[in-house]
C-alpha cells in the first residue's frame, strides 16, 4: 500500500470515530395552564404546554391525566406539535361527567428525551371566590353560634 491509501484509510477511521449527533437543547415539558370549561354536563380541559424547539426525535409524546389520585389514569399519545413562537401548544382533553360534581385532577406531560414534567394539580370545577366567601361566612357564623351556645349552657 502506498502512502496515499494509508492516509485515506486513516482519515476515514478518524471521521468514523466522531459522533455526528447534533445536541438538542430542550427543557422538561412544563404545564403552563389548564383551562376548565363545562359544556352541558361534561367538563373539558385545555392543557397549555411549554416545550422548546422540537424535532423528529425530541417532542412531547404523552399527556397523562389522573382523576382523584390514581383511580382513573388516561394517557393521550401525541405526534410532534407545531409550536408557536413562544414554544407553547394546547391539547384539548375531555374530562367527561364528574361523579360527585367535582374531582381532583393532576396533569403531566412527557417528552421523548427529558421524561415527565412537574404536575399541574387542581380541583375541577374550581370554586369561585364569591362561593368560597359565602362558605367561609357560613362556617364562621356557625362556629360563633355554637361557641355562644356552649357558654350559655355552661353558665347555667
Amino acid at each position: 500500500m502506498d502512502r496515499l491509501s494509508l492516509a485515506l484509510i486513516l482519515i476515514i477511521l478518524v471521521l468514523a470515530s466522531f459522533n455526528f449527533a447534533v445536541p438538542v437543547f430542550a427543557n422538561t415539558p412544563e404545564i403552563r395552564n389548564v383551562a376548565v370549561t363545562k359544556i352541558g354536563t361534561r367538563y373539558h380541559l385545555d392543557i397549555t404546554i411549554y416545550h422548546t424547539v422540537e424535532n423528529s426525535t425530541h417532542y412531547v409524546i404523552t399527556i397523562r391525566v389522573l382523576i382523584n389520585g390514581y383511580d382513573n389514569v388516561t394517557d393521550v399519545t401525541l405526534v410532534p406539535q407545531t409550536l408557536s413562537l413562544d414554544y407553547t401548544f394546547t391539547v384539548p382533553y375531555d374530562l367527561g361527567v364528574l361523579q360527585g360534581g367535582s374531582a381532583y385532577v393532576d396533569v403531566y406531560a412527557r417528552c421523548t428525551q427529558d421524561s415527565w414534567s412537574d404536575p399541574w394539580s387542581g380541583v375541577v370545577p374550581e370554586l369561585s371566590l364569591p362561593i368560597m366567601l359565602i362558605g367561609l361566612i357560613l362556617a364562621t357564623s356557625l362556629a360563633v353560634f355554637a361557641l355562644r351556645r356552649a357558654k350559655l349552657i355552661s353558665s347555667k
